[in-house]
């Protein structure tokens, strides 16, 4: 990890100003940028968190089948596009993710300038862009709570809704939809969610071991 803090730098600087270099620290008990450069760009910073694609493909294990995953669209808390690539760094055996190297690319200024020389054609924007083979978007967020807040309006829970009026069966629906985003994975998750869902950390775990155990006996 030392070694790709060293990379971040130069690929920073080697990239320029509309590139962005994160590397994220994915060990147990870390989990949280530790190196960028460029990060005006998403406006991230060190202690950051993993964006909810890293979160994702940690909790599916995606990286056991693939090195990297390139050319995929990132979207900035401003809805700035970006053009994102991420390489697995594993031990080893590569039986364990430590950690990702993680390129954005700001495309803006060129959309923009695409769309000027358009203009002087009298042609408006191309609409019908191709996106990459690459199905999902990854989001950046500048700490944890934004996360959680994001997956729940996702499932239509806002932060006016009574959420302690919830059945058990909705409970556990935004429980497993969280476990699906790799939520759990960071620290202090567990007490957060318990307090927006206004339940006991006990019974969060509780219904955790529920959907642990229902897909067990699915599968």
């Amino acid at each position: 990890m030392e070694v790709a803090k060293g990379i971040v730098e130069f690929l920073g600087e080697a990239c320029g100003k509309n590139c962005e270099i994160v590397l994220q620290d994915l060990r147990e008990g870390k989990r949280e940028i530790v190196a960028i450069a460029n990060g005006h760009i998403s406006g991230r910073t060190l202690g950051g968190p993993p964006t909810d694609l890293a979160l994702r493909m940690m909790a599916q294990e995606e990286w056991r089948i693939r090195d990297y995953i390139c050319n995929y669209e990132g979207k900035t808390r401003d809805n700035r596009l970006l053009h994102s690539s991420t390489f697995f760094l594993k031990n080893e055996k590569k039986d364990k993710l430590l950690g990702m190297l993680c390129v954005n690319i700001d495309t803006s200024k060129y959309t923009r300038l695409s769309e000027a020389v358009l203009g002087l054609a009298g042609l408006g924007p191309i609409k019908d862009i191709q996106h990459s083979e690459e199905s999902q978007a990854e989001n950046f967020y500048e700490n944890m709570e934004e996360i959680i807040k994001s997956v729940l309006q996702e499932m239509g829970i806002g932060g006016g809704s009574t959420h302690h009026q919830l059945s058990q069966e909705e409970r556990l629906a935004i429980i497993e939809r969280l476990m699906e985003h790799g939520i759990f994975l960071l620290r202090g998750s567990v007490s957060s969610v318990a307090e927006k869902l206004r339940c006991s950390e006990a019974s969060l775990y509780r219904y955790i071991a529920m959907i642990n155990k229902r897909k067990k006996h699915k599968s």
